[in-house]
């Protein structure tokens, strides 16, 4: 069976991207003839693998998903193959399955918001067409919370949606941080994320001031975004923050604190929960977090992002007073495994 898997950058780069290159290499592993097409390739060549890179169209955002789309279209159609499988992750129009990464167009706003703009209107019909061109068989959310958003704005979508594919979690170091290490009167809160305001950390801050009435030497420990940027979210009584910037090594920083506190908003997954716990690190997130179909009793807790600070704070102590955490696993084989299956039913 071939398997051409179609996204706009290929490699390391993170989010999307990476998903699509786990799967791809494990899929290398398999007896699978993989096809790549892409805009740009970022990757070293993969046995097995045949990367097609068509060039990049920058601005405007929704002309380059157009552009990417008519050449994806052109190459299917100049190259046809009988025993094809043509996997999607961007809005595309010639594709059997389709995995949605993020959130639909427009989440959370009035219905009319969008027709307001003619590029409202664009990106509203990528979404329709990726979701419903005449030859999809299989939308696959990456969380069953995105599968809701989904069916909530497109109710057609049902006879359509698979179960969730979580991410694969990938780390190199083993963790030997556990919960009943951390002190009575201390310990270190974890945040990152480059988008800060709606992932959270003004939340997060007004959680670790509260919880410094009981835990005097508590600290705050921040990654992935620049310290200039949040400056002005402290105080000067403000002690015992630590704000590291952009980061290389996440498994250091997931080393380094006893519970990541991650109370994001519309959150289509969030691979840092899942990271956390697969290094033994509990998480304190969201319920509106697709990651937080992964966190239960036995590694942390979610709570809905309108909860009154006290009772996050209040949670937060309990998490960080328990004594054991049962580690997430998730790997990119059997990512690749729920695949494979859905491909075989099609």
């Amino acid at each position: 069976m071939q398997i051409v898997q179609i996204v706009k950058r290929f490699g390391l780069v993170g989010g999307m991207e990476e998903y699509v290159f786990r799967i791809v290499t494990e899929f290398a592993k398999l007896d699978f003839q993989v096809i790549v097409l892409c805009e740009q390739n970022c990757s070293l060549p993969i046995e097995n693998v045949t990367i097609y890179e068509f060039g990049r169209f920058e601005k405007p955002r929704w002309f380059a998903h157009y552009k990417f789309s008519q050449r994806v279209n052109r190459w299917l159609a100049q190259n046809p193959y009988n025993k094809r499988i043509v996997h999607s992750h961007e809005r595309q129009s010639m594709h059997q399955v389709t995995t949605f990464h993020t959130t639909p167009f427009n989440q959370g706003k009035p219905w009319a918001w969008r027709f307001l703009s003619l590029r409202n209107l664009f990106y509203e019909r990528l979404e329709r067409r990726e979701l419903f061109a005449d030859s999809v068989k299989a939308i696959v959310p990456v969380s069953n919370l995105l599968g809701e958003m989904i069916k909530r704005k497109h109710p057609k979508s049902e006879s359509l949606l698979k179960d969730a594919v979580h991410p694969g979690v990938l780390m190199q170091t083993e963790c030997h941080v556990s919960k009943n290490q951390t002190p009575s009167d201390g310990g270190t809160l974890g945040f990152i994320g480059k988008e800060w305001k709606r992932k959270g950390l003004p939340k997060v801050v007004g959680i670790w001031r509260e919880l410094k009435k009981t835990r005097p030497k508590l600290k705050l420990r921040i990654a992935g975004v620049s310290p200039e940027m949040i400056a002005h979210l402290f105080g000067p009584d403000d002690k015992d923050i630590e704000v590291l910037g952009l980061i290389k090594d996440k498994e250091s920083f997931y080393m380094s604190i006893n519970l990541l506190v991650h109370p994001a908003k519309h959150e289509a997954f969030g691979m840092v929960i899942t990271e956390a716990l697969s290094m033994g690190v509990p998480v304190l997130c969201s319920s509106e977090c697709g990651a937080s179909e992964c966190v239960n009793s036995a590694n942390g807790f979610s709570l809905p992002s309108t909860e009154k600070l006290i009772s996050w704070a209040d949670k937060a102590s309990e998490i960080m007073s328990a004594n054991s955490i049962i580690k997430y696993e998730m790997s990119w084989q059997e990512v690749a495994s729920r695949y494979a299956d859905i491909y075989s039913k099609l």
